[in-house]
C-alpha cells in the first residue's frame, strides 16, 4: 500500500506528505515524523499504522481531538477520500493513488473546522528519512534533503547538510 496525506491549503493548493513507516506520529513534538506547530494540535497528537491491506490512525489524547470527515475519533481505519482534521489543519488521505485529483475546496468544507482554516499562521513539517518538510501555513512548503546540492525558490528548498537551520 502507498499512502500519503494532502495537506490542503486555503488558498487552494496541496501539500504532498508521503507515508513511508509503519508508524507515523504526528504532533508538535520534536519526534512527531509530521511535525506541527500550532497551539491547536499536540505535542504527540495521533499516530498512522500503514500495513499492507490497510491505513489505520489513533488519537493519542490530543486536547483538540482527531477528526475524521468532521467525525471525532478514537481510533479508525481510513479510506481514500477520507478528510482528516487536526488543529487547524485539514489533510485528505491519499491511497494507492486515490484520490487521483483533490477538490481544495471541499476537502476544507469536510474539515472539523472549515472557517478556522482559512485564517491560521500554523506551521509544520513532514520528515521522511533523511528528507524533511516544513509547511508554513498558506505559504510555501520546503523540503530539506540531506544529500541534495541544489536549490530552488518554486516550491521546495532543498538544503545541504542535516542541520534544519532555524525553527519556524
Amino acid at each position: 500500500m502507498q499512502a500519503s496525506l494532502i495537506l490542503v491549503k486555503p488558498d487552494g493548493s496541496s501539500q504532498d506528505i508521503p507515508l513511508r513507516k509503519p508508524r507515523v506520529l504526528i504532533g508538535r513534538g520534536d519526534d512527531a515524523a509530521v511535525r506541527m506547530n500550532s497551539p491547536g494540535v499536540s505535542r504527540q497528537h495521533c499516530e498512522l499504522q500503514i500495513d499492507d491491506a490497510r491505513l489505520a490512525v489513533k488519537d493519542l489524547g490530543s486536547s483538540n481531538g482527531t477528526f475524521v470527515n468532521r467525525r471525532r475519533i478514537t481510533q479508525t481505519e481510513l479510506v481514500a477520500g477520507d478528510v482528516l482534521s487536526l488543529g487547524e489543519f485539514v489533510f485528505v488521505v491519499k491511497i494507492d493513488g486515490q484520490p487521483a485529483k483533490v477538490n481544495a475546496p471541499e476537502a476544507l468544507k469536510k474539515g472539523h473546522h472549515a472557517a478556522d482554516v482559512a485564517g491560521h499562521g500554523g506551521k509544520s513539517e513532514a520528515k521522511d528519512g533523511d528528507q524533511k518538510t516544513r509547511i508554513s501555513g498558506p505559504g510555501k512548503a520546503k523540503s530539506d534533503k540531506s544529500d541534495s546540492n541544489s536549490s530552488s525558490e518554486w516550491d521546495f528548498d532543498f538544503l545541504e547538510g542535516k542541520d534544519e537551520g532555524p525553527k519556524l
